[in-house]
């Protein structure tokens, strides 16, 4: 873990605790794809890193464990878990699952603030041209897709399963992304329609053959990336 990709060392007396922001720090650079997979998490060197005893960088690789984010290896060492094709596949069947319901709760909640809003940040990533900038507007498209839904607990699993498919794409694309942002504003526009005319089966069937799409782009460049002798994780 030499020079390690994880952000400056924090402030941490800003935060609720330094394993609180150690463990976010981790999990950016995870799913980011700076920290690959089975990289080792050197107790030491991350202590130094953060400017803090052992302890808080314990707990915070203990959590990244329990989110399957990190494994433990031979002689105690921590490191980063990686996911086969199959599991990779799973994290979409996942999302297909739960944003497909979340959908369907949220669409009888919308009001034409919140259809404006999906329609302008749809609007929004036609246009986007830096792929980190994309990825935050897709994002907060998404967020506002679901959260008329009021189910905050399915919202943190949609967001974690999420983080753990983008970063594949991160890695297997050099960070340029799927290259499909096209055809991503084609389906985020299918999904606003229905949204926008009340069709909560309609915008639940849209957003699962998004997502599927997107399954089918994320396995395509996993194949790709291990043909060229990349994606053999």
């Amino acid at each position: 873990m030499q020079n390690l990709q994880i952000g400056e060392a924090p402030e941490l007396r800003h935060r609720r605790t330094s394993s609180d922001y150690i463990a976010d720090a981790l999990r950016d650079a995870i799913n980011g794809g700076q920290l690959e997979d089975g990289a080792v998490l050197n107790q030491v060197e991350l202590a130094e890193h953060f400017g803090v005893s052992r302890v808080p960088v314990r707990e915070a690789i203990r959590r990244l464990e329990a989110e399957g984010l990190v494994e433990a290896a031979a002689h105690r060492r921590a490191v980063v878990r990686g996911l086969s094709l199959d599991r990779i596949a799973e994290v979409y069947e996942l999302r297909a699952l739960l944003e497909g319901h979340l959908t369907e709760q949220a669409v009888p909640n919308f009001d034409r603030a919140d259809v404006e809003r999906l329609n302008e940040l749809n609007r929004q990533l036609r246009e986007e041209r830096d792929h980190a900038r994309w990825l935050e507007l897709n994002a907060a498209f998404h967020e506002t897709l679901y959260a008329p839904a009021g189910r905050p607990t399915a919202l943190e699993l949609v967001d974690s399963l999420r983080q753990r498919g983008e970063r594949y794409v991160q890695m297997w694309s050099g960070g340029r992304g799927l290259e499909r942002t096209s055809q991503v504003a084609k389906e985020h526009t299918a999904i606003v329609r229905c949204v926008r005319r009340g069709d909560a089966a309609g915008a639940r069937d849209a957003i699962v053959a998004h997502i599927e799409h997107t399954r089918d782009a994320v396995l395509k460049l996993h194949r790709a990336a291990a043909g060229n002798g990349d994606g053999s994780r």
